[in-house]
């Protein structure tokens, strides 16, 4: 499996929740050049996005999967709090996709790159994105993962 794991474009501060920050102008320009490195990266129709339920990550997702022509988008609550083992384990239950893309939210993003392999220490700024090969075995994820690249956007 390619793994991408994707920290959500910049966003703006002073919305009612934080769960409905909306992306920033320079977050969309970010999440655009993300989408853009993915678009690249990815040989593939066989995509699958999983994010928080959080608006700048659906924003951030939705964005790459109109470049990226991605079929499914999986939004759920349980990413927005997330642990490194519940990302895991949606990783899992994807076993069968070719490319999976996570947008999720920092330090989680971190700490699942800093668990799938250590030695990735770059900051994960917004629109940053892991690009990870993973092999998925029976009993979970063969780790350390191996880092492919790091693609950290212009607009930063």
């Amino acid at each position: 499996m390619q793994l991408f794991l994707v920290r959500h474009a910049n966003s703006n501060f002073g919305a009612s929740t934080d769960h409905q920050r909306p992306l920033s102008q320079l977050g969309l320009k970010q999440a655009a050049q993300s989408a853009e490195y993915l678009k690249q990266s990815i040989q593939s129709t066989d995509v699958h996005i999983i994010c928080s339920d959080a608006l700048r990550t659906k924003t951030t997702a939705l964005i790459i999967q109109q470049h990226i022509k991605a079929v499914n988008i999986t939004s759920n609550n349980i990413y927005y709090n997330a642990r490194v083992g519940e990302w895991c384990d949606g990783i899992s239950t994807h076993k069968s996709v070719g490319n999976l893309i996570l947008v999720g939210h920092n330090p989680t993003m971190s700490s699942l790159s800093m668990h799938l392999n250590p030695t990735l220490v770059q900051r994960f700024n917004p629109s940053c994105v892991a690009h990870y090969e993973l092999e998925i075995q029976a009993d979970g994820l063969k780790l350390p993962a191996q880092l492919k690249d790091f693609f950290k956007p212009d607009a930063i």
